[in-house]
This record gives structure tokens, sequence and C-alpha cells, in this order.
């Protein structure tokens, strides 16, 4: 959803070749096809309009010059489903667009936004529906809505082929906002691979835990100690230089291993907790539409970050810093790969670091030394 800064900002515009405003839904689940040709009609005269950033249509806004639009609000029922709605209308477009349909909270009241980055028009039906003729270039001009003349046609055309390369800048950073070093100081702690279940006294460790006890404590203790004594942490930020706006930014990290090593991916904010010995313990809650999210079902884990619409000259850093955990010593080569709807094929952008250190093995004694200080820790 857009930020409650950029909404602001957009309702103090007024209408116009890149921002319209809607009171009241789009009929769209129950509609016939005059109605549903409404809400393609103004997305299709959004995306061909001559504009020089992304295209926003906001519901749930009535505009009120010379203030700022009025915030309306919207009902609860006749919500649309961005997947549906996505669907719906590419399935009848020569080529594919791209925008994203949001339903959020704004003022406290529900809102909507149609998104329509920047990019390669005209865009037109293949066939007719609703109200609309296929072949035919809808387009907005300021606050009205029209059909394109052949000139207009060809001046988009002639926009695709003069628009340059799109220039961006990936920074790696450390959590301190330095640049990311080539070389990191980390220990590597071996736990015994079986721990017992945990019990509140040693001597009884392997006999059953009280009810109410955390029977994995020890396990959780081994796990926080060995994350967090190797990782390191980074902050992935995205600047665009182009003369235009770029839609839909994304970066996929990998991290490549020396053979025989793994790694690790992980939201820093994923990291492990100092661990309880109650059962009873703190549970974390993953907030839903996350913004980075690691996949690890494949051969490797894939860090997918997404950035959104990046204006010109706009500096965007990723939701979240990301936690690389190497399982040793080693050369590692961070590779970040960007896309957006600008970009025609992907930038490769790779950082190279060395992690050196020593390898121990924590013996019984070391262990609760390790859980004991982890104890006074979560105390304080």
């Amino acid at each position: 959803m857009l930020t409650d800064a950029l909404l602001e900002e957009l309702r103090c515009k007024g209408e116009g070749s890149d921002l319209d405003y809607k009171g009241e839904r789009y009929p769209f689940a129950k509609a016939s096809d005059e109605e549903k040709s409404e809400i393609l009609k103004d997305i299709l005269a959004l995306a061909n309009a001559h504009r020089e950033s992304a295209g926003y249509i906001l519901i749930g806004f009535k505009e009120n010059p010379p203030h700022p639009a009025e915030v309306v609000g919207l009902s609860s029922e006749g919500a649309i489903d961005d997947s549906r709605l996505q669907e719906f209308v590419n399935g009848k477009l020569e080529s594919k667009l791209d925008f994203r349909y949001e339903e959020g909270l704004f003022e406290g009241q529900q809102i909507a936004v149609i998104s329509i980055p920047k990019q390669q028009r005209p865009f037109y039906l293949k066939r007719d529906y609703g109200k609309l003729t296929k072949d035919v270039v809808y387009i907005r001009r300021g606050s009205s809505t029209g059909i394109a003349s052949p000139r207009e046609v060809a001046l988009m055309g002639a926009a695709n082929m003069a628009r340059g390369e799109a220039r961006v800048l990936l920074s790696f950073q450390a959590p301190d906002n330095q640049p990311l070093p080539h070389r990191f100081d980390r220990e590597f702690l071996v736990f015994p691979k079986k721990l017992p279940d945990f019990a509140e006294n040693r001597n009884e460790m392997f006999n059953f835990p009280r009810p109410l006890s955390n029977k994995n404590y020890w396990r959780d203790g081994a796990y926080y100690y060995s994350s967090w004594r190797r990782a390191i942490q980074v902050r992935l930020i995205l600047t665009n230089n182009s003369e235009f706006s770029i839609g839909d930014a994304h970066l996929e990290v990998i991290c490549r291993c020396p053979e025989g090593e793994s790694v690790s991916l992980l939201r820093v904010d994923c990291m492990p907790e100092v661990p309880d010995t109650s059962y009873l313990a703190h549970v974390r809650l993953e907030r839903a539409n996350q913004l980075m999210v690691v996949d690890d079902r494949g051969s490797e884990p894939v860090a997918h970050i997404t950035l959104g619409t990046i204006r010109p000259g706009q500096t965007v850093r990723a939701e979240e810093d990301l936690a690389i955990l190497p399982s040793a010593p080693g050369r590692y080569l961070l590779q970040t790969r960007i896309l957006a709807n600008e970009i025609p094929n992907p930038l490769l952008i790779e950082h190279e670091f060395e992690v050196v250190g020593s390898v121990t093995k924590v013996g019984a004694s070391d262990f609760f030394a390790l859980m004991d200080a982890l104890s006074d820790e979560g105390e304080d």
C-alpha cells in the first residue's frame, strides 16, 4: 500500500493525466460487462496518458478544490481482489499491462488505490468488450478521457524508442549505514547434535520436564548462539538515477558458498530471540504482506524483496535488513538481480566477501556457562 505521506501528497493535487479520484467502488464481482468496462477504460486511459511518473486512481476520495481531496471512504462490501482484476484486465489486452490494486486504511477509512507505473504504450483491447472497442487507444488528457489520435499514438511509439536505458545504483550497506565490508570476523560454534530436553534441575535433565517448562530451551539456546555469532547483516538500497520512474522494482538475492558449505538467509527481525525456560514464552507473529520474503524450498535460499515504483532520483531501502548465516569460514559471493518494468534484462550486482574466524566445539561446561549468561541477559 502507498505510504500515508504519498497519499497525503497525492490528495493535495488536482486530477490530471497521472491522477484520478473516485468516490465509490467500481462495480466488479457481480457487475455486467458494461459496468466492468468502466474500470477497464479508466485503467487503459491512465496507462496510455502522457506522464513523467506513475499514475494513480484513488478510490474513496472526492475532489474538493481548492482544498485537498476529501477522504469519503468505502464500504466493506464489493472489495476487489487484485489477482482477479489482473486476470480480467490483461486477459483482454493485446500486451501485458503492469499495475497494482490495493486496499487499506487512510485516516481511519477504507480506501483503494490503483497504481500504474510508466511503461511502454499504447495499450488497447484485442476484441470488443462492454462499451469499449477493440484496437482503440483510450487516453487520459488532463482530467478527461478520450480516444487517442493517430498522431498521439505515433508519439507514444516515438517515446518508447527515445527513452534511454534505466540507470539504477544498488548499494550494500552494514547496519551502521556504512559500505558493507569485504571481510568479516565471526565465530562458528558447534554444539552437540543431540541436546536433551530442558529440566529445571540439571541433575534431572533426562527426566520428563515440568509441564510449564520449555523442553526445547537448550536447543533454542544453541540455535540462538550459533546464529548470532556468525550472522552478517546486510542493508540493501536501490537508487533510481534514470530520468523516469521504474515500476514494480524487485530484488532477488542469493549467496554463493565455498564448495561443501552452505548458507542460510533470514530477515533480521526473524533472527532467534533470547530463549525462555517457560513454555509460555513469547510467540513471534509474522506480518502479512511482507515486502521481503525468503524462499528456502529450492536448492539454495532466495530472498525476494519488493521495492515498488521508484521515482527519478529516489532512493528506497529494503523493508528489513537481511541476515546471512554462513556455515563456515571462507569466501562468499552475494549476488543480487534487479528487476523492474523498465529493465528488459535483469541487472546482476555482486559483492564478494571473506569470512574468517574460529570453529569451536562447545563442551558441556562451556555450554552451561553460555546458557547462564543467556539467563542473566534475559533477566536484564
